[in-house]
């Protein structure tokens, strides 16, 4: 109960400073919260590139190395050639 009464106690300029202070922190949560957001919206982003990047892209880093194989292995003029041995 005494804290109940000393809340009501504080003058007009402490309640105005207390009153202040939460507002101060309120902004403050909501810059933490703006700034999470937008760095979860820019690695999104990134995570999207860099994905199209590596795999998802025709011209992908990984689609360019299987095209390789793919020519090597279906092309006839470039395909791997066998060799019979006699014994």
């Amino acid at each position: 109960m005494a804290t109940y009464s000393r809340f009501f106690d504080l003058g007009y300029n402490e309640m105005m400073k207390f009153l202040k202070s939460l507002k101060e922190k309120g902004q403050t949560s909501i810059e933490y919260l703006l700034l999470l957001s937008v760095a979860i919206a820019m690695g999104l982003t990134f995570s999207k590139k860099f994905e199209e990047y590596l795999l998802t892209n025709p011209d992908s880093y990984i689609n360019k190395h299987l095209k390789i194989y793919d020519q090597s292995f279906n092309d006839p003029s470039k395909a791997y050639k066998t060799f019979s041995f006699p014994r």
